[in-house]
C-alpha cells in the first residue's frame, strides 16, 4: 500500500506534518486547533459560504476562507490574531443581524437558562430560551469562541410562518443562516435534489422550489438536512423539546436487512432521537425515514408492553413474571412436540433466534419453528433463499456500468441501495427502472417502464435473449417495448458489469415465480450480479443459528463440511394446534386455530385476536446482541436504555421457562454466555475481535436442502398479506402525528404495485 505523502507547515507557530490532498481547515482540525466555520462539515464539498473560517496566510494576499484552500508544503498560517478576531466578530454580527439572538448577550442569560425552561415549548423561536435547538446550537458555541458579546446592528425578525404541514420535522427559517448545508447534503449526498435557494435578498429562503410541499417534491424524509442544520431551523416533530442528550450510543438499525449505523441520543433513560453515522462502512450514513424518525416512537409507544398478563372472562389480569413463567411453563409441558407451534420472527437478533431454536428442540423436543417468510413466500421460497444467499454485497452497485431495477423503489427504505444506484447513475452507469408506477430512481434512469407487474418476467425474457445476442438483431418483443429494449440491451451488453436490483414488489408479485426465474438466467447466462431487497432483517441469522426448522446452528455456513440431512418438516397450518407461541413481531392471520396463544412482544399486537398469555419483551435499543444484514455482514446491536418497565429480553424469558421446566441446558445468565455458546456450534461465527464479520451461507447447500422439502400444507403460493414489510410501519410511526392518508398510501400499503 503507498503511504500517503506529508506536508510541513506552520500554524500559528507550530511546526506540523499534515496530509496533503486537504484543505487548511482540515489540516487544523486534525492538529487541534480550532477554526470556527458554520457552513462546512466533513462529509459535504467545500463551499465557503459563512466566511468564519478566514485565517492569514503568508504569500497569499487578503484574508482566503481555510475551507476552500488546500494546504501545500512549507505554508505559514496563522488562525487566530487580533485582526482575524476582529473580522470574525464582525461577519458574524452580520449573520446575526437577521437571527433572533438577544438571550445571546443577556446579562441574565445563566438565570434565564436555569429557571426559565418552561417557556420553551411555543410555536415561534424569538430567543434561545425559546429554540428548539438551544444547548446543541453551534451558533451558540461559535459566538462564545469568537467572543461576541455584543451587537451594533439591528436584528431584523424576518417573519416567516413556521412550517409544520409535513410529517417529521419542522422549519422555521426565520432562524435560518442560509448556511446551505441542507441543500448541499439533498443534492450532493443524498443525490435527492428537493431543497434549494429560493428568492433573493432578504427573502432568500431554503425549500422546494415552486412552493411545493416536501411530499410532492419527492422528499424521502431521510432527515440528512436535520442533522446538518447548525441553529434551530430544522428540529424533529418529536425530540425538539428534549434538550441536549445525556449520552450517544451506536447501534445497528432492524428495521431492514440494509443493517444502517445509527446513533440514538439518549436522554432520561429515553430514546429522544437518532443521528446517522457517515463513518459507517454498511450505509455511509446514508438511513431512511424509518430508521431516522422512527425509532423514539416505535420504544416508547404509550402502547408499550410492560408487565405480564393473562387473559380472563374480564378481561387482562397483571400477573407477575414467576407466574407468567409458570403458566407458560405448564402449557407448552402438556401440549407436546407434535400439538405445540413456536413462531419466531427475522427481526430478532442473532442471539434470541439461537436461544429460539435450542428452547424449541430440546424444551419443547420439536423442531417447528416457522416465520412469516415461509407463508409469505409459500412454494417460492427455494427460488427466493437461492437468489438472497447467492447475492452480491452492495458496493458492486458501485462498479457497475448497468444497472436493472425490477419492482424498486428506495424512497423509504434501502436508502444505501438506492443512493448507490443514483451515484452510478449520475456517473454514466446506465439505469433501467421496471416498475407499475413512478420510482424514486426513475428521474436518473435511462428508461423508465411501467407495466402491470404480470408482464415483468415478459420483459426480463426478451431483455435476456437481446442481451445474450450482444443487443444485435430483431427482437420479439412487443412494439411498445421493441425499440427500447434494443437499445438498452445493446448499452448492457457492452458493459463490463451489470448488477440487477430485485425490490419487494417484485418479491411479493403475484408473477414473482417466472420473475425469479428469469433473475436466475440473466446471473447464471449473463454473468449479472444480483441483490434481493427483500423486507426480511435478519434472514441470513435464521438460516445461520438454525431457527428454521430441519437446520442446525452453523450447518449451511459455507466451507463447514456438514451435510445436510434433514428434510423441512410438513408443517400444516390448517390442523388446530394446543399451544401456539408467537415470538416478535408477525402476522396473526396466519396463526392456527390453537387452545392457547402465548404472545411475547414488545407492543400489543395489531390484530383483534387477544393472546391468552402475554410476556412484554425488550425491544432492540434495550438488550446487546448482533444481527447479520443482507450482506452477510455480522453486526453489534448495543444496550442504549433499561427495559421498559418490566418488561426483559426474550432470551431471558426463554431460558426462565426452560429452567422451570428443568431443561438446564438451555439457561443462560447474559449475552456474553449466549455468544459462547454460539462459538461452539458455529465455528467462526462471531469473534467479537473484528467490527464487521461476514457469515457466508452456503447457497448450494441451502438449495439441496430444500429441494428435499415436500410443499407446505396451508401455505399460499402467494404471500397472505404483501404489505408485511418485516416490522409494521403502523408500529414504527405509532403515535406520530403524520398525515393519515400519506402514511396509508405511500408506506404501508401495495397499491402502487398493483
Amino acid at each position: 500500500m503507498t503511504r500517503e505523502k506529508k506536508l510541513k507547515v506552520t500554524i500559528d507557530s507550530r511546526k506540523l506534518e499534515v496530509r496533503s490532498s486537504i484543505t487548511i481547515l482540515e489540516a487544523a482540525r486534525e492538529s487541534d486547533v480550532y477554526i470556527p466555520s458554520l457552513c462546512t462539515l466533513k462529509h459535504l464539498p467545500s463551499y465557503g459560504a459563512c466566511r468564519l473560517c478566514i485565517v492569514e496566510v503568508d504569500g497569499l494576499r487578503g484574508y482566503p476562507t481555510s475551507c476552500t484552500t488546500p494546504i501545500e508544503e512549507g505554508m505559514v498560517i496563522r488562525t487566530d490574531t487580533a485582526e482575524l478576531r476582529s473580522l470574525r466578530q464582525e461577519i458574524l454580527k452580520l449573520l446575526l443581524s437577521e437571527h433572533p439572538a438577544s438571550c445571546l448577550f443577556c446579562e441574565e442569560h445563566d438565570e434565564c437558562k436555569e429557571f426559565q425552561g418552561t417557556i420553551r415549548k411555543v410555536g415561534v423561536t424569538t430567543g434561545c430560551r425559546y429554540c428548539p435547538n438551544d444547548a446543541r446550537c453551534e451558533l451558540q458555541e461559535i459566538t462564545e469562541k469568537v467572543g461576541l458579546t455584543e451587537t451594533s446592528y439591528p436584528v431584523y425578525y424576518r417573519g416567516f410562518p413556521v412550517e409544520k404541514h409535513d410529517p417529521f420535522y419542522d422549519r422555521d427559517y426565520n432562524l435560518c443562516i442560509l448556511c446551505g448545508r441542507c441543500v448541499r447534503v439533498c443534492n450532493s449526498v443524498r443525490l435527492n435534489g428537493t431543497l434549494s435557494f429560493k428568492q433573493r435578498g432578504k427573502l432568500t429562503t431554503i425549500g422546494p422550489a415552486f412552493d411545493r410541499t416536501h411530499l410532492e417534491a419527492g422528499c424521502e424524509f431521510c432527515g440528512a438536512c436535520v442533522s446538518v442544520c447548525p441553529t434551530g431551523a430544522l428540529s424533529t416533530k418529536v425530540a425538539k423539546w428534549y434538550g441536549k442528550p445525556d449520552s450517544r450510543v451506536a447501534t445497528t438499525c432492524l428495521y431492514c436487512p440494509a443493517g444502517c449505523r445509527l446513533e440514538l441520543q439518549v436522554k432520561n433513560n429515553e430514546v429522544i432521537d437518532v443521528l446517522p453515522d457517515y463513518d459507517s462502512p454498511v450505509d455511509q450514513g446514508l438511513i431512511c425515514v424509518k430508521g431516522r424518525f422512527a425509532i423514539p416512537e416505535y420504544v416508547v409507544s404509550p402502547e408499550r408492553l410492560g408487565t405480564p398478563s393473562r387473559l380472563t372472562p374480564v378481561g387482562y389480569e397483571v400477573i407477575s413474571w414467576d407466574q407468567a413463567i409458570d403458566e407458560a411453563t405448564e402449557r407448552l409441558g402438556g401440549a407436546g412436540p407434535e400439538d405445540s407451534l413456536v413462531m419466531v420472527s427475522p427481526q430478532l437478533s442473532n442471539e434470541d433466534l439461537f436461544v429460539v431454536q435450542q428452547f424449541t428442540r430440546q424444551v419443547l423436543g420439536s423442531d417447528i419453528m416457522i416465520s412469516s417468510m415461509m407463508v409469505d413466500l409459500g412454494n417460492d421460497l427455494v427460488p427466493f433463499l437461492e437468489l438472497v444467499t447467492n447475492g452480491s454485497t452492495f458496493d458492486a452497485i458501485e462498479g457497475a456500468r448497468g444497472i436493472l431495477t425490477v419492482g424498486f423503489d428506495s424512497t423509504y427504505g434501502y436508502s444505501p441501495v438506492g443512493t448507490r444506484i443514483k451515484k452510478a447513475a449520475q456517473e454514466g452507469a446506465v439505469l433501467v427502472t421496471l416498475g407499475a408506477c413512478d420510482s424514486n430512481l426513475d428521474m436518473l434512469s435511462e428508461t423508465a417502464f411501467q407495466t402491470d407487474p404480470s408482464r415483468w418476467a415478459e420483459f426480463m425474457g426478451t431483455l435476456t435473449d437481446c442481451c445474450a445476442k450482444g443487443g444485435k438483431g430483431k427482437t420479439k418483443a412487443p412494439k411498445e417495448w421493441a425499440g427500447d429494449i434494443e437499445r438498452i440491451s445493446r448499452a448492457f451488453s457492452d458493459s463490463s458489469i451489470n448488477v440487477l436490483v430485485v425490490g419487494p414488489q417484485a418479491i411479493f408479485s403475484p408473477g414473482r415465480q417466472e420473475v425469479f426465474e428469469k433473475v436466475r438466467a440473466l446471473r447464471d447466462k449473463l454473468g449479472w450480479k444480483v441483490i434481493v431487497a427483500h423486507p426480511y432483517t435478519n434472514l441470513l441469522g435464521m438460516l445461520a443459528m438454525g431457527a428454521f426448522p430441519g437446520v442446525k446452528p452453523g450447518e449451511l455456513l459455507k466451507d463447514d463440511g456438514v451435510s445436510v440431512a434433514m428434510d423441512l418438516p410438513v408443517i400444516d397450518l390448517t390442523k388446530r394446534k394446543k399451544v401456539v407461541y408467537l415470538i416478535g413481531e408477525g402476522r396473526f392471520d396466519i396463526i392456527p386455530d390453537c387452545d392457547y396463544l402465548i404472545y411475547q412482544n414488545g407492543l400489543p399486537p395489531a390484530s383483534s385476536r387477544r393472546p391468552d398469555l402475554i410476556l412484554p419483551a425488550g425491544l432492540f435499543t434495550e438488550s446487546s446482541g448482533t444481527t447479520t444484514n443482507g450482506e452477510g455482514r455480522v453486526l453489534a446491536i448495543e444496550k442504549a436504555t433499561e427495559p421498559f418497565m418490566d418488561a426483559k429480553p426474550d432470551w431471558w424469558i426463554l431460558s426462565r421457562i426452560a429452567e422451570k421446566a428443568n431443561k438446564g441446558r438451555v439457561k443462560y445468565k447474559d449475552v456474553a454466555a449466549i455468544r459462547a455458546a454460539i462459538r461452539k456450534q458455529v465455528k467462526g461465527f462471531y469473534s467479537g475481535r473484528k467490527p464487521l464479520e461476514f457469515v457466508r451461507i452456503n447457497a448450494e447447500e441451502t438449495t439441496k436442502w430444500l429441494k428435499r422439502a415436500p410443499k407446505q400444507e396451508g401455505q399460499s403460493r402467494v404471500g397472505n398479506n404483501p404489505s408485511y414489510r418485516g416490522i409494521p410501519l403502523a408500529r414504527v410511526v405509532a403515535g406520530m402525528k403524520v398525515i393519515d392518508e400519506w402514511v396509508n398510501t405511500s408506506l404501508l400499503s401495495d397499491k402502487e404495485a398493483q
